[in-house]
């Protein structure tokens, strides 16, 4: 996908933001968590949507409660269509 493609899907998922890192266009959320074992559950939950759709986001927990997700389509290398479900 473009990244002119991406900017009109962004909308759609408006708390989330287009990076680009390395040359990979990603969808990036943060949020902050009031604790580390919530960010895991939450990470749990994601999990098991993400396992469902057969396409796995980056999780990241940083410091103790700051978790965030990033969305792109490892196979080729982008985000696509598909990377949007969450």
């Amino acid at each position: 996908m473009s990244k002119g493609a991406a900017q009109t899907l962004m909308p759609q998922v408006a708390e989330w933001n287009l990076v680009n890192e390395d040359g990979i266009m990603k969808l990036r959320r943060s949020w902050t968590v009031k604790s580390f074992t919530k960010g895991l559950e939450f990470f749990r939950v994601v999990a098991v949507l993400a396992e469902s759709e057969g396409h796995h986001p980056d999780l990241h927990l940083v410091g103790w409660n700051n978790v965030t997700i990033e969305i792109w389509t490892h196979a080729v290398g982008m985000i696509c269509y598909c990377s949007s479900y969450l």
